[in-house]
């Protein structure tokens, strides 16, 4: 779940570069991962998205950063965290106020606040 909650924040970055259509730079929150009840610090976790193509994750005190490649299509992020571990992101969706993308199977989904 943890890598999960990281993962939905550096999603949303590289969405940014996508161009066209909705912007993912801004602050997101986490909202839902189908399948999975999200315990209150899950609830808080936030995803701050700039313009310079940098992320932060931020749970508690914890803020975990990463640097993001998206596919041609706009619909696969591959995810390069600190410490070089990478992650796949795959059937990528944006609109105004949400972010979704699926991991492992769990479609996971952020709101803009």
């Amino acid at each position: 779940m943890k890598r999960i909650i990281f993962v939905f924040a550096v999603l949303s970055l590289v969405l940014t570069s996508c161009g066209g259509g909705d912007s993912v730079v801004g602050k997101w929150q986490l909202e839902s991962v189908v399948g999975e009840e999200l315990t209150d610090a899950e609830k808080e976790s936030t995803m701050t998205f700039n313009e310079d193509g940098t992320c932060e994750n931020k749970r508690g005190d914890r803020i975990r950063k990463a640097t993001y490649k998206l596919s041609e299509d706009g619909k696969t992020i591959t995810l390069v965290m600190e410490g070089g571990n990478e992650d796949t992101m795959e059937d990528v969706v944006l609109t105004a106020d949400k972010l979704s993308f699926t991991d492992r199977d769990e479609t996971v989904t952020l709101k803009r606040i």
